[in-house]
């Protein structure tokens, strides 16, 4: 029997997959479904990451995660990781996401102006063991679902089904050849016939696809922007949240932009050479990244027409090493920006094209285009059938993601064909869930002031 450390991109497929069966010798499926408490304070962990957060940006931050036990998980991303660490594994790793939860699927327009449903976030992604994303999805499940009310029990079904969805992926995947998987589609009616889900159920999202459809860079100029004294179209502002940035950070972020067109294919490089850069504002977003660095960048074009860019910063990520992604040789550096970026190449079927990174200032940055045809589902608009559906599409997906990694036929041949596999892995998810219910009771106990403050705020405000 092949250990895991022994295997190698050219080792054969079966080989792979028989290598994967044999692992439950060394750790069975019971072994995955104990869940292993870390003695760890979990308020202590959150102070600490508010240090390297935006100050003035903290409290909305804090406000966010408040907000539910499931807004509190999407902005502890990095607690779960150090947790995973102390998890019994298979020690398969492969690039993955690092942060698959429910809320990090959505829409977004790929090169030739299709509507793709893919993975989103990969802020956190990385070279590490692939349960991790399961696990991070079935706790989601969970704790999204507790918010709509739905019983613990149809949660446990729910949570085995997008299990069983997961591994009915990754079977697809590997009944395929290799290109079939790299040239995998995930328009949003793929996803629907891979799970034979009926047209009536299907019709439950179109409203949703619509509305994302209508996300044009056009849109996002007409919300974002407005017309100076001077005619010139600038940034509006939303203090904290955003407001320009001053001429020393101004000029830091022209000359970062210069790197990054050296991380960009060459043809979008010559498009952004026709490109100015007319205005920048610091801009947070999200939940998990808000408070840290981030910026939206807006272009004018010779033509007169307009290109809005997001720069975010990109923070080092636990439980990886990034040098696996891309083989790079020992002397060779890669940073937190190229990390995000390879992963979500290697794990998208289609990527934005304007996707690349820079350093600034000591800190690494990637950068994209904002908002273009991008849009997410609200889970707490979902009634329990369409809750289910969607867990189930973003099993699946997760699935195609983790196929593009040369170990990922190991997974295949250790959770393919187990009803157990799912059984167990949604006890964790379970006892995990549990844990986080706690996590967030405390840091509610813990961020009273700043409630305190909010409220005192808006009544003098």
């Amino acid at each position: 029997m092949l250990k895991i450390q022994e295997l190698s991109t050219c080792t054969s497929q079966n080989k792979l997959i028989e290598s994967g069966a044999d692992l439950l010798n060394e750790v069975s499926y019971d072994d995955l479904g104990k869940f292993y408490a870390v003695h760890r304070s979990a308020v202590e962990i959150d102070e600490n990451a508010r240090n390297f957060m935006v100050p003035e940006l903290v409290p909305q931050r804090i406000q966010r995660m408040r907000a539910s036990a499931f807004a509190y998980f999407r902005g502890c991303a990095k607690l779960m990781s150090m947790d995973l660490l102390e998890q019994k594994d298979t020690d398969i790793k492969i690039v993955v996401c690092g942060d698959a939860h429910l809320g990090n699927f959505g829409f977004y327009a790929s090169p030739e102006r299709n509507l793709l449903f893919d993975l989103n976030d990969f802020d956190e992604a990385g070279y590490k063991n692939w349960e991790w994303d399961v696990r991070r999805l079935l706790v989601s499940i969970f704790l999204a679902g507790s918010c709509n009310d739905f019983k613990r029990s149809k949660l446990n079904l729910i949570a085995q089904n997008a299990c069983k969805s997961y591994r009915n992926g990754l079977r697809d995947m590997f009944e395929g050849s290799a290109l079939t998987r790299f040239y995998r589609q995930t328009e949003f009616k793929t996803a629907f016939n891979h799970l034979k889900i009926k047209e009536k159920d299907a019709e439950l999202f179109q409203s949703i696809v619509a509305k994302a459809r209508n996300r044009t860079a056009e849109q996002v100029l007409e919300k974002y922007t407005q017309t100076d004294k001077k005619g010139n179209l600038r940034f509006n502002e939303t203090p904290p949240r955003r407001v320009h940035v001053d001429q020393a950070d101004y000029n830091q972020i022209v000359e970062g932009m210069k790197e990054y067109l050296l991380t960009v294919r060459t043809d979008v490089a010559v498009l952004l050479s026709e490109y100015q850069i007319i205005d920048i504002v610091r801009h947070s977003v999200g939940i998990g990244s808000y408070g840290t660095l981030c910026y939206l960048v807006l272009l004018v074009h010779s033509d007169g027409s307009h290109l809005i860019l997001q720069i975010k910063e990109a923070l080092p990520t636990i439980g990886e090493t990034s040098r696996d992604i891309l083989h790079f040789k020992s002397d060779q550096c890669v940073s937190e920006g190229q990390r995000i970026t390879a992963s979500q190449k290697i794990m998208q079927s289609a990527f934005d094209p304007f996707l690349g990174f820079f350093e600034m200032g000591g800190n690494s940055f990637y950068v994209r285009q904002f908002r273009d045809m991008k849009e997410s589902i609200d889970l707490n608009k979902l009634n329990v059938r369409q809750f289910e559906l969607y867990t189930e599409i973003c099993g699946y997906l997760l699935a195609a993601a983790h196929a593009q990694s040369p170990l990922a036929a190991c997974i295949y041949g250790y959770a393919g064909g187990s009803d157990e596999f799912d059984e167990q892995m949604v006890h964790w998810a379970q006892a995990y869930s549990a844990q986080v219910q706690i996590d967030y009771t405390q840091f509610m106990q813990s961020t009273n002031k700043f409630e305190e403050k909010s409220k005192k705020n808006k009544k003098f405000a």
